[in-house]
Protein backbone atom coordinates (compact mmCIF):
# COMPACT_ATOMS: atom_id res chain seq x y z
CA UNK A 1 0.00 0.00 0.00
CA UNK A 2 1.28 3.25 -1.07
CA UNK A 3 1.95 5.28 2.01
CA UNK A 4 -0.47 7.77 0.58
CA UNK A 5 -3.11 5.78 0.86
CA UNK A 6 -1.73 4.27 4.25
CA UNK A 7 -2.31 7.70 5.45
CA UNK A 8 -5.53 8.36 4.63
CA UNK A 9 -6.84 4.63 5.71
CA UNK A 10 -5.43 6.05 9.25
CA UNK A 11 -7.33 9.42 8.92
CA UNK A 12 -10.56 8.04 8.62
CA UNK A 13 -10.06 4.79 10.31
CA UNK A 14 -12.71 4.10 13.51
CA UNK A 15 -10.62 4.56 16.67
CA UNK A 16 -14.04 3.97 19.39
CA UNK A 17 -14.80 6.03 22.32
CA UNK A 18 -14.30 6.20 25.65
CA UNK A 19 -15.30 7.55 28.86
CA UNK A 20 -12.95 10.50 29.10
CA UNK A 21 -13.92 11.63 25.47
CA UNK A 22 -16.09 14.84 25.15
CA UNK A 23 -16.32 14.05 21.11
CA UNK A 24 -20.00 13.96 22.23
CA UNK A 25 -20.46 18.12 22.15
CA UNK A 26 -17.05 18.54 20.45
CA UNK A 27 -16.64 15.74 17.77
CA UNK A 28 -13.56 12.92 17.22
CA UNK A 29 -11.27 13.70 14.43
CA UNK A 30 -12.31 10.34 12.99
CA UNK A 31 -15.81 11.08 13.01
CA UNK A 32 -15.47 13.94 10.92
CA UNK A 33 -13.40 12.60 8.68
CA UNK A 34 -15.77 9.62 7.50
CA UNK A 35 -16.72 10.02 4.06
CA UNK A 36 -13.51 12.11 2.82
CA UNK A 37 -11.84 10.36 0.28
CA UNK A 38 -8.14 10.37 -0.75
CA UNK A 39 -9.20 12.84 -3.19
CA UNK A 40 -10.72 15.05 -0.79
CA UNK A 41 -7.33 15.22 1.04
CA UNK A 42 -5.00 15.68 -1.43
CA UNK A 43 -7.44 18.57 -2.95
CA UNK A 44 -7.52 20.25 -0.13
CA UNK A 45 -4.61 23.21 1.15
CA UNK A 46 -1.15 21.75 3.05
CA UNK A 47 -1.67 24.93 5.17
CA UNK A 48 -4.07 27.59 6.17
CA UNK A 49 -3.86 30.66 8.30
CA UNK A 50 -6.20 32.48 10.19
CA UNK A 51 -5.58 35.87 11.16
CA UNK A 52 -8.06 37.87 13.86
CA UNK A 53 -8.11 41.48 14.21
CA UNK A 54 -9.19 42.28 17.76
CA UNK A 55 -9.12 46.03 20.05
CA UNK A 56 -9.08 46.99 23.19
CA UNK A 57 -8.33 49.56 25.06
CA UNK A 58 -7.93 51.57 21.05
CA UNK A 59 -5.46 49.61 20.24
CA UNK A 60 -6.05 47.26 17.24
CA UNK A 61 -4.38 43.95 17.41
CA UNK A 62 -3.64 41.07 14.95
CA UNK A 63 -3.69 36.94 15.77
CA UNK A 64 -1.96 34.63 13.48
CA UNK A 65 -2.66 30.94 13.84
CA UNK A 66 -1.34 29.06 11.32
CA UNK A 67 -2.28 25.12 10.65
CA UNK A 68 -0.65 22.38 8.39
CA UNK A 69 -2.73 19.44 6.71
CA UNK A 70 -1.16 16.32 8.40
CA UNK A 71 -2.17 14.41 5.31
CA UNK A 72 -0.14 16.67 2.95
CA UNK A 73 2.70 16.63 6.16
CA UNK A 74 2.71 13.25 6.45
CA UNK A 75 2.59 11.95 2.54
CA UNK A 76 5.29 14.51 1.34
CA UNK A 77 7.75 12.91 4.17
CA UNK A 78 7.06 9.67 4.42
CA UNK A 79 6.81 6.50 2.35
CA UNK A 80 6.48 2.65 2.50
CA UNK A 81 9.26 0.31 1.26
CA UNK A 82 8.59 -3.30 1.31
CA UNK A 83 9.98 -3.81 5.02
CA UNK A 84 6.69 -1.58 6.24
CA UNK A 85 4.33 -3.06 3.67
CA UNK A 86 5.65 -6.52 5.58
CA UNK A 87 5.12 -5.25 8.85
CA UNK A 88 1.92 -3.27 8.60
CA UNK A 89 0.19 -6.34 7.33
CA UNK A 90 0.48 -8.07 10.32
CA UNK A 91 -2.01 -8.34 12.52
CA UNK A 92 -2.14 -6.38 16.49
CA UNK A 93 -3.86 -8.48 18.27
CA UNK A 94 -3.14 -5.96 21.37
CA UNK A 95 -0.70 -3.43 22.39
CA UNK A 96 1.78 -5.12 24.70
CA UNK A 97 5.08 -3.98 23.26
CA UNK A 98 7.08 -1.27 24.97
CA UNK A 99 6.15 0.64 21.65
CA UNK A 100 2.91 2.27 21.59
CA UNK A 101 0.29 0.86 19.25
CA UNK A 102 2.79 -1.95 18.64
CA UNK A 103 1.94 -5.62 19.39
CA UNK A 104 4.29 -7.73 21.37
CA UNK A 105 4.62 -10.14 18.06
CA UNK A 106 5.24 -6.78 16.20
CA UNK A 107 8.08 -5.61 18.37
CA UNK A 108 9.76 -8.82 18.13
CA UNK A 109 9.60 -8.76 14.01
CA UNK A 110 11.18 -5.21 14.15
CA UNK A 111 13.85 -6.35 16.76
CA UNK A 112 14.43 -9.75 14.61
CA UNK A 113 14.62 -7.65 11.79
CA UNK A 114 17.29 -5.08 13.19
CA UNK A 115 15.38 -2.01 14.32
CA UNK A 116 16.41 -0.20 17.07
CA UNK A 117 14.77 2.50 19.09
CA UNK A 118 15.98 6.22 18.24
CA UNK A 119 15.63 8.84 21.14
CA UNK A 120 11.94 8.64 23.19
CA UNK A 121 8.79 8.57 21.80
CA UNK A 122 6.56 11.52 20.96
CA UNK A 123 3.57 12.91 20.98
CA UNK A 124 2.81 16.23 18.86
CA UNK A 125 0.12 17.22 21.61
CA UNK A 126 3.06 17.66 24.42
CA UNK A 127 4.41 20.91 22.44
CA UNK A 128 1.00 21.64 20.90
CA UNK A 129 2.03 21.10 17.69
CA UNK A 130 0.06 22.84 14.51
CA UNK A 131 -0.98 20.07 13.15
CA UNK A 132 -4.63 19.16 12.16
CA UNK A 133 -4.52 16.61 14.22
CA UNK A 134 -2.23 14.91 16.89
CA UNK A 135 0.53 11.94 16.05
CA UNK A 136 2.60 9.94 18.27
CA UNK A 137 5.18 7.81 17.30
CA UNK A 138 8.65 6.28 17.99
CA UNK A 139 11.34 7.00 15.36
CA UNK A 140 13.74 3.62 14.53
CA UNK A 141 17.01 2.86 13.29
CA UNK A 142 18.16 0.03 10.59
CA UNK A 143 21.32 0.14 9.44
CA UNK A 144 21.20 3.76 9.27
CA UNK A 145 18.28 4.36 7.53
CA UNK A 146 14.80 6.34 9.68
CA UNK A 147 11.93 4.63 10.27
CA UNK A 148 8.74 5.98 12.05
CA UNK A 149 5.98 3.66 14.11
CA UNK A 150 3.00 6.01 13.62
CA UNK A 151 0.15 6.54 15.00
CA UNK A 152 -2.66 9.31 14.55
CA UNK A 153 -5.09 10.52 17.05
CA UNK A 154 -8.67 10.16 15.97
CA UNK A 155 -10.52 10.77 19.16
CA UNK A 156 -11.33 13.92 20.58
CA UNK A 157 -9.50 13.79 24.34
CA UNK A 158 -5.98 13.44 23.39
CA UNK A 159 -5.20 10.78 26.00
CA UNK A 160 -7.05 8.05 24.40
CA UNK A 161 -8.24 7.53 20.64
CA UNK A 162 -4.80 5.90 18.65
CA UNK A 163 -4.69 3.74 15.77
CA UNK A 164 -2.59 1.05 15.69
CA UNK A 165 0.95 2.10 14.62
CA UNK A 166 2.19 1.74 11.11
CA UNK A 167 5.98 1.60 10.30
CA UNK A 168 6.99 4.13 7.39
CA UNK A 169 10.07 5.22 6.39
CA UNK A 170 11.58 9.13 6.47
CA UNK A 171 12.38 10.09 2.95
CA UNK A 172 14.75 12.56 4.19
CA UNK A 173 16.99 10.46 6.51
CA UNK A 174 16.32 13.12 9.05
CA UNK A 175 13.94 12.24 11.79
CA UNK A 176 12.91 16.12 12.88
CA UNK A 177 11.63 16.20 9.02
CA UNK A 178 8.32 14.41 10.53
CA UNK A 179 8.03 16.91 13.22
CA UNK A 180 8.77 20.22 11.52
CA UNK A 181 5.88 22.61 11.29
CA UNK A 182 7.26 25.19 8.59
CA UNK A 183 4.79 26.52 6.35
CA UNK A 184 4.54 30.04 3.93
CA UNK A 185 2.04 32.24 3.10
CA UNK A 186 1.36 35.03 0.52
CA UNK A 187 -1.16 37.77 -0.10
CA UNK A 188 -1.17 40.48 -2.54
CA UNK A 189 -1.73 44.79 -1.29
CA UNK A 190 -4.01 46.79 -3.63
CA UNK A 191 -0.52 48.13 -5.77
CA UNK A 192 -0.34 44.97 -6.45
CA UNK A 193 2.86 44.00 -3.99
CA UNK A 194 3.19 40.72 -2.61
CA UNK A 195 4.01 39.91 0.57
CA UNK A 196 5.21 36.95 2.32
CA UNK A 197 5.44 35.53 5.98
CA UNK A 198 6.74 31.71 6.31
CA UNK A 199 5.83 30.16 9.80
CA UNK A 200 9.24 28.31 11.03
CA UNK A 201 7.42 25.81 13.72
CA UNK A 202 8.72 28.41 16.81
CA UNK A 203 8.33 32.10 14.74
CA UNK A 204 7.15 34.22 12.45
CA UNK A 205 9.63 35.38 9.33
CA UNK A 206 9.41 37.67 7.03
CA UNK A 207 10.90 37.90 3.25
CA UNK A 208 14.21 39.03 4.29
CA UNK A 209 14.50 36.62 7.16
CA UNK A 210 13.97 38.71 9.99
CA UNK A 211 10.95 38.92 12.44
CA UNK A 212 8.12 41.28 11.07
CA UNK A 213 6.84 44.17 12.89
CA UNK A 214 3.85 45.37 14.04
CA UNK A 215 3.28 46.91 10.94
CA UNK A 216 4.47 44.40 8.67
CA UNK A 217 1.84 42.12 10.40
CA UNK A 218 -0.94 44.35 10.06
CA UNK A 219 -0.28 45.28 6.16
CA UNK A 220 -0.69 41.70 5.22
CA UNK A 221 -3.71 41.64 7.53
CA UNK A 222 -5.08 44.24 5.58
CA UNK A 223 -3.99 42.71 2.28
CA UNK A 224 -5.36 39.37 3.56
CA UNK A 225 -8.93 40.83 3.62
CA UNK A 226 -9.18 41.66 7.94
CA UNK A 227 -11.18 44.88 8.41
CA UNK A 228 -13.05 46.71 11.02
CA UNK A 229 -16.07 44.45 10.22
CA UNK A 230 -14.71 41.53 9.38
CA UNK A 231 -12.39 40.24 12.22
CA UNK A 232 -11.58 37.38 10.88
CA UNK A 233 -10.39 35.68 7.76
CA UNK A 234 -9.22 32.17 7.04
CA UNK A 235 -6.66 32.15 3.74
CA UNK A 236 -4.48 29.34 2.01
CA UNK A 237 -0.72 28.81 2.28
CA UNK A 238 1.90 25.75 1.66
CA UNK A 239 3.70 23.23 4.08
CA UNK A 240 7.03 22.89 3.22
CA UNK A 241 9.12 19.30 4.00
CA UNK A 242 12.34 18.84 4.52
CA UNK A 243 13.39 16.47 1.78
Amino acid sequence: MKAKHLIHTLLVTNTGKHFLDSGGAYGRHWEKNQGLSLEDFENSPSAYLEIYRWERDGKVSYDFSPTISLFHHLTQSLECDEICEDFNALPVADWGSEFYGVSEEGEEWLKGRGFSPEGDAFNSYNWSANFTQTIQGQFLDLDGEKYCLLQIHGGCDVRGGYTDAKLFKIKSGETYSVLMEDCGFCVETPDGESVNLTWSGSEWINSEGTTPTDEEFERFALAAGVSEDNHRVVIHGDCFVCY
